[in-house]
């Protein structure tokens, strides 16, 4: 484990743990060895890693200080994503109990939702404590349930880091959305207003009827004027929705990019170059035909082909 500080206890070095390449690909899909990118990734598909780990329970007690038989350890994975150099949230997906009688290699494995991917996927791989031990040859041994002896960080980007993605799903309302007042919708945008730090293509979805089967077609052949006009809907949903909240607004500024907030600033400066945000919200009040057009014409795709 490498660290820039001196921990107090004894950890386990690199060479103590034997780890397998990390495999990864889409679900259902044949998996191969995890490079610096992703390609071909698709937030509709769900995302598979998985690897194995081996330690040395003897050589491990050793190390530590600590009787093997007494020696019980723990190997967490965590994932998590996002952009830039760290994830906005870990989650454990994983804890696997690990002592001298344990059958070995591990096997390390986990479903990541695509619709949660956004950037980067980073994984992480902790070998922790997992009970105090009642001998301890040395004042140094580790004896706090957790303390962590070994630790590996591993990343992966996603291609074009969803960039140039928009988080659509075709579904069907009926199955999806019983009951709902929108069940006979076209298309639905599943978003909160007050989150615009939060990653774009994590924190919002458009839900496309696929109920309505000549526009599900459309969308899936990518059918450029149907993009657009569903594209226009969407942003001035959500740049209405920002106008209408003065302290949403003022965050607008402070969003990193990528974020909620980050894309709803870079619809509004294509649709209104140049106008402030009271202008704008002027402009929404006085001309809302002349609003939305704006915000329509910005949604041009360009040449999709």
């Amino acid at each position: 484990m490498t660290t820039n500080f001196a921990l107090p206890f004894l950890t386990l070095p690199d060479e103590a743990v034997t780890l397998a390449h990390w495999m990864i690909g889409r679900v259902g899909e044949p998996l191969a060895p995890m490079g610096p990118v992703l390609d071909n990734w698709d937030y509709a598909a769900d995302v598979e890693v998985r690897t194995s780990i081996r330690i040395d329970i003897s050589d491990a007690a050793k190390m530590l200080a600590i009787p093997e038989e007494e020696l019980k350890l723990a190997v967490i994975l965590k994932i998590g994503t996002g952009r830039g150099r760290f994830p906005r949230v870990m989650e454990r997906v994983s804890t696997i109990p690990l002592d001298l009688h344990a059958a070995q290699p591990l096997d390390l494995a986990a479903l990541v939702p695509g619709g949660k991917l956004s950037g980067r996927v980073y994984l992480r791989l902790d070998v922790v404590l997992a009970a105090p031990s009642l001998t301890q040859d040395s004042p140094l041994s580790p004896s706090r349930v957790g303390s962590r002896l070994w630790s590996r960080e591993f990343s992966v980007e996603l291609e074009d880091g969803g960039e140039n993605r928009f988080p659509i799903e075709v579904v069907s309302f009926v199955k999806v959305f019983p009951g709902h007042p929108h069940v006979a919708a076209p298309w639905y945008l599943s978003w909160r207003p007050g989150g615009l730090a939060a990653d774009f293509v994590g924190a919002v979805r458009l839900y496309v009827n696929s109920d309505h089967q000549g526009l599900a077609e459309r969308v899936v052949d990518g059918d450029r004027l149907t993009l657009e006009a569903i594209l226009g809907d969407v942003m001035v949903q959500m740049v209405g929705a920002v106008l209408d909240a003065e302290d949403l607004g003022d965050q607008l500024g402070d969003c990193e990019d990528g974020s909620v907030g980050a894309q709803i600033s870079g619809w509004m400066e294509l649709a209104f170059p140049g106008r402030s945000l009271e202008e704008v919200r002027g402009l929404r009040r006085s001309q809302p035909g002349n609003f939305h057009a704006c915000l329509h014409a910005a949604a041009d795709l360009g040449d999709m082909e």
